[in-house]
């Protein structure tokens, strides 16, 4: 399908009505309405209403969704913020401050001792299929049973390694049953949890890792993707030396790497000679009680704002910033949308294709609060097509998580899940990573289920949660995520800080009041970048970076980021990841005939994805390079970024352009370059914030070129 054709179908359905839910009295988020508006004798006629009451009112609201979604505390406080006053949005204020309570505690309601889903899996763990066996995914299904014993065991592991409240723990791992152990026997003792996938190359973790300085590092030893087993334990070397290489005599030196054998679990072979790190089983095995108390889990007992994970954001202007999160503010956000928005029961079984290098990782474990089991699966999504609807005809999948960039990708392989498997039970399609097409949302309709809801969610690694979102009690109109969630006082701003009305324009998406899952802070990194990303932009709101506008049915339509980060694929990252691998190769010798370079995104004809496009300056003299050179450039600088950070980094396009657009200051100026690419008139940019607005044009004819040679797949 060609790009316009591509884009006039989704102009004929944006807006349109495409689902309308049933029985909307009997969903648990307007119980909920019906419940707030009895007890504080007030009338909250439909979501709107009450969603404007739980912003106006939050420190009622939050109280009350305490009570709603059982937060297990052993000291409760009562009320959200003192005096219901809301304070301003920054500092982030602290909520619920006094009480005690503990993430892994919650999460592990389910698996207690009088829980009637003890025996029913809590973590059914898959593995991309065997190349001969496609039809095949190997699992292990962990009951609630037995994840509670294996935390139990993770726990006094831990602990007798010296791991107290407020270490930092690590993770540079899978998809896998253990990842998530460790993560529940982290949050249990209070440490802090900060993970990176399998398929981050060294130099990138070592950047998060360097930061945090964990006292302990969890690892796979290799993973299985596209049909090739990947050995791990080579990247895992390089991350060790480089935590160990000059390491100051005040930072926390890393004290153990305990390996997880999932080669074996997924029907490969480990080589367990190849290191000499401590193994999982062998970890497990240390951490065994008495046949009496082998299960028991001592929670530690921790403010509501005392930190659960690091989430490492995009590097735009330098490293990746150290998000901090709170253990209180990600239970009762996530508790919320999963169990009130989203009406999660026990019967669920609940899906997202992720890594656990994104947050929606972070995401799918918050699911174990609603006792459905959570399906982890490791590999390619679309080798064949047919994989995760095979997988979710084989497990009864309900709730499928994924993103707007897998979906299109799967309509243009003409494969028909429900055409294939007639038996599905998926009731939720969510998608988040980047805008879902409007055209897509029939398309689900017709292919997955008539009466699925089409879930679009958006929030972010800076929240670790949703501002926006599904909504079982709402209709889905085409191209639109449903409604802002409860208790996020979302608007949207122009230039000037004004609310642009709904169905009168598009602008920032800004917060206007505080909220729980606000991060604290940027751990070990300055107060000022902090303040800078989030609260510089507009005084007193929450700048979150998207271009959005509001809808007349309530929704919100997202067009993109309003900065220049990269999405490619719905994986976020900052330029500078891929600059910092050039710059250092560029100072080991290479690279000599380069002077300058800008990283953007182009997006994909339907809009829904998006690619990364490198422009090289070359030095004075060098800009008739031959044409094998610039082969032979090309393919170096991409096998770099592949080696330095990951396949989703590599550029699909390489230009050779007459400079870059600095800023007044002599910043590289990457947004007006991205506008311009993606076709933008030249009358959009001001030219008079630049020093050399004169190779403006340069981009403007790069990005016709670029955009036509997308447009026809080459």
């Amino acid at each position: 399908m060609t790009s316009a054709a591509e884009e006039s179908a989704s102009a004929a359905v944006l807006g349109k009505l495409v689902y309308t839910p049933k029985n909307v009295e009997q969903t648990r988020i307007d119980r909920f309405r019906q419940s707030i508006a009895k007890k504080y004798n007030v009338t909250l006629s439909d979501y709107d209403a009450f969603w404007k009451w739980s912003c106006e009112h939050a420190s009622e609201f939050w109280t009350e969704t305490w009570e709603e979604v059982g937060i297990i505390a052993s000291k409760n406080v009562k009320e959200a913020l003192p005096s219901h006053q809301i304070p301003n949005i920054y500092p982030p204020p602290k909520w619920f401050e006094g009480s005690r309570l503990n993430f892994a505690e919650n999460l592990l309601r389910h698996s207690r001792s009088d829980s009637p889903l003890l025996d029913q899996p809590a973590l059914i763990q898959t593995a991309e299929a065997d190349p001969s066996k496609p039809d095949v995914f190997h699992q292990t299904i962990t009951t609630q049973r037995q994840l509670r014993l294996q935390v139990a065991r993770a726990v006094r592991a831990l602990r007798a390694r010296g791991v107290i409240a407020g270490d930092r723990v690590a993770s540079y791992s899978s998809n896998c049953s253990a990842n998530i152990v460790a993560f529940l026997a982290s949050a249990a003792i209070g440490a802090i949890w900060v993970s990176s996938a399998a398929d981050f190359a060294p130099q990138g973790v070592l950047e998060r890792l360097k930061t945090v300085r964990p006292k302990v590092l969890f690892a796979v030893d290799g993973v299985r993707y596209n049909g090739r087993v990947h050995d791990h334990l080579g990247k895992l070397e390089e991350v060790v030396k480089g935590l160990e290489d000059g390491i100051g005599a005040e930072e926390q030196k890393l004290q153990e790497v305990i390996v997880i054998p999932y080669l074996n679990e997924i029907g490969s072979q480990s080589d367990p000679a190849k290191h000499q790190h401590t193994n999982w089983n062998d970890f497990l095995q240390s951490g065994k009680g008495t046949s009496e108390d082998d299960a028991d889990i001592k929670f530690e007992q921790l403010d509501f704002n005392h930190p659960l994970w690091i989430l490492f954001s995009s590097g735009t202007t330098g490293k990746p910033k150290a998000i901090m999160h709170r253990s209180g503010g990600m239970l009762i956000q996530m508790a919320k949308e999963l169990l009130v928005h989203g009406d999660m029961t026990p019967k669920d079984v609940f899906f997202y294709y992720t890594t656990p290098g994104w947050m929606m990782w972070n995401w799918l474990v918050g699911g174990l609060i609603t006792g459905a089991p959570l399906v982890l699966f490791d590999g390619s999504p679309l080798k064949p097509a047919s994989t995760l609807w095979t997988l979710s005809s084989q497990l009864s999948i309900t709730i499928f998580g994924t993103s707007a960039a897998y979906l299109s990708a799967l309509e243009k392989t003409a494969f028909k899940p429900r055409e294939a498997f007639p038996g599905l039970k998926v009731r939720q399609v969510l998608s988040t990573g980047s805008p879902l097409r409007a055209d897509l949302y029939p398309w689900i309709m017709e292919h997955v289920g008539p009466e699925t809801l089409i879930g679009s969610i958006t929030g972010g690694t800076d929240i670790c949660s949703l501002f926006a979102g599904h909504n079982v009690a709402l209709p889905v109109y085409a191209g639109e995520i449903q409604a802002r969630n409860l208790g996020m006082n979302v608007d949207v701003f122009d230039d000037a800080g004004n609310s642009i009305l709904p169905g009168k324009g598009s602008g920032d998406l800004v917060c206007k009041t505080a909220f729980p899952a606000q991060p604290l802070c940027f751990f070990s990194q300055s107060e000022e970048r902090h303040f800078d990303t989030y609260y510089a932009q507009f005084k007193g709101v929450w700048y979150h970076g998207d271009y959005v506008s509001l809808s007349t049915h309530g929704g919100l339509v997202m067009l993109g980021r309003s900065d220049g980060v990269l999405n490619p694929g719905g994986i976020r990252f900052g330029s500078s990841e891929i600059y910092d691998a050039l710059e250092k190769d560029k100072m080991s010798g290479n690279l000599q005939e380069v002077e300058n370079w800008l990283v953007c995104a182009l997006k994909t004809p339907s809009a829904d994805d998006e690619v990364v496009v490198l422009f090289l300056v070359l030095k004075e003299g060098k800009e008739s390079i031959k044409a094998d050179q610039l082969s032979a450039l090309e393919s170096h600088i991409k096998s770099l970024i592949r080696q330095k950070r990951s396949a989703r980094h590599v550029p699909k396009y390489i230009r050779i352009i007459e400079g870059v657009p600095l800023t007044l200051n002599g910043k590289l100026a990457e947004v007006p370059a991205k506008k311009l690419v993606n076709g933008a008139p030249l009358t959009t940019i001001n030219s008079a914030t630049l020093q050399n607005p004169q190779i403006l044009q340069a981009y403007v004819e790069a990005g016709k070129e670029l955009r036509e040679s997308l447009a026809n797949g080459k």
